[in-house]
C-alpha cells in the first residue's frame, strides 16, 4: 500500500522535473533578450562583446539562457591574456545574461632564468604570486600592444621580500610619472631598473627602496643639472653620494 502512494508521488516528481527541463533549456520562454558585460569601462565592453562574438558566437540573443555554456564563453573570453576568468548571472525573468569579467592585475612579466626553449611565461600579480600563461599567447598579444607597457623583472634570490620591494618600487616610480621598463634584482640590497623620465632612458641603480621617495627626488634634481644633460647611468645605493655616468 505504501508502495502505491509512493508511485504516483514519483512519476509526477519526475514529470514536473522533465517540465521544467524542457521550459528551462528548450523553450522560447526563458531566452536571452540583453546581454549586459558588467564593467563601467567602454573598452573592456566593447573588447569583450566583440571577442563573445567572434564565429561561431558563444551566446547569442533568443539563446535558452539555461543552455547558456558558461565555460564556453570564459574559454573564449579568457583568450585575451588580462581576463583570469568570468562569472555568468541569469536573470530568468528580464532575460538579462550579465557577464562580470575576472581580470588578472599583474605588475610585471618575469624574464626566464633559461630563455630556450620557454613554453610559458610568467607574470608577478599584485598579491606577490606568479601565474603563467602561454608563450605564444603572450607573443601575439605583446605583438597586438596588449600588456606591452608592462615592465618586465628579473628575480636572482627569490622570496617574498624581495618580490615586496619590487611592487612598492614600481609603483612609486609609476606613481611619480616615470615608465619602468625593466627592473633587476639581485637581492633586496641590490635592486636597479631601466627607466625612462620625461623622455629620458636611464639606468638607475637603486639599491634598496630604503628611502625611495628621497631617492626619487635627489634623481629628479641631478637631471635638472646642465652637467647632467648626456648622463644615462645613476647610482643612487648612498643617496647622501649619488654617482653619475654616461
Amino acid at each position: 500500500m505504501a508502495r502505491f502512494i509512493k508511485t504516483p508521488a514519483l512519476v509526477l516528481s519526475i514529470l514536473m522535473l522533465a517540465l521544467a527541463t524542457y521550459v528551462l533549456g528548450w523553450s522560447q520562454i526563458f531566452t536571452v533578450e540583453k546581454i549586459i558585460i558588467d564593467s563601467k569601462d567602454k573598452k573592456i565592453v566593447k573588447d569583450v562583446m566583440a571577442k563573445i562574438n567572434q564565429t561561431p558566437a558563444v551566446v547569442e540573443i533568443g539563446q535558452p539562457l539555461a543552455r547558456v555554456d558558461r565555460r564556453e564563453i570564459a574559454t573564449r573570453v579568457r583568450e585575451m591574456l588580462w581576463v583570469e576568468n568570468i562569472k555568468l548571472d541569469r536573470r530568468l525573468l528580464s532575460g538579462e545574461l550579465h557577464i562580470e569579467i575576472v581580470a588578472r592585475n599583474p605588475i610585471g612579466r618575469l624574464i626566464p632564468k633559461d630563455s630556450t626553449n620557454v613554453e610559458s611565461i610568467g607574470f608577478m600579480d599584485r598579491d606577490l604570486e606568479s601565474f603563467y600563461l602561454p608563450a605564444e599567447a603572450v607573443a601575439r598579444a605583446l605583438a597586438s600592444g596588449e600588456w606591452s607597457e608592462m615592465p618586465e623583472i628579473s628575480i636572482q634570490q627569490d622570496s617574498k621580500e624581495l618580490r615586496s620591494d619590487i611592487s612598492k618600487l614600481i609603483e612609486t616610480l609609476q606613481g611619480n610619472s616615470v615608465k619602468v621598463e625593466r627592473v633587476i634584482a639581485k637581492d633586496q640590497l641590490a635592486i636597479s631598473t631601466k627607466l625612462v623620465t620625461e623622455g629620458r632612458r636611464l639606468d638607475i641603480s637603486w639599491g634598496s627602496v630604503k628611502d625611495i621617495e628621497l631617492k626619487i627626488e635627489i634623481m629628479n634634481r641631478l637631471l635638472e643639472l646642465k652637467e647632467n644633460k648626456s648622463v644615462k647611468n645613476i647610482n643612487l645605493s648612498n643617496p647622501i653620494s649619488p654617482i653619475v655616468s654616461k
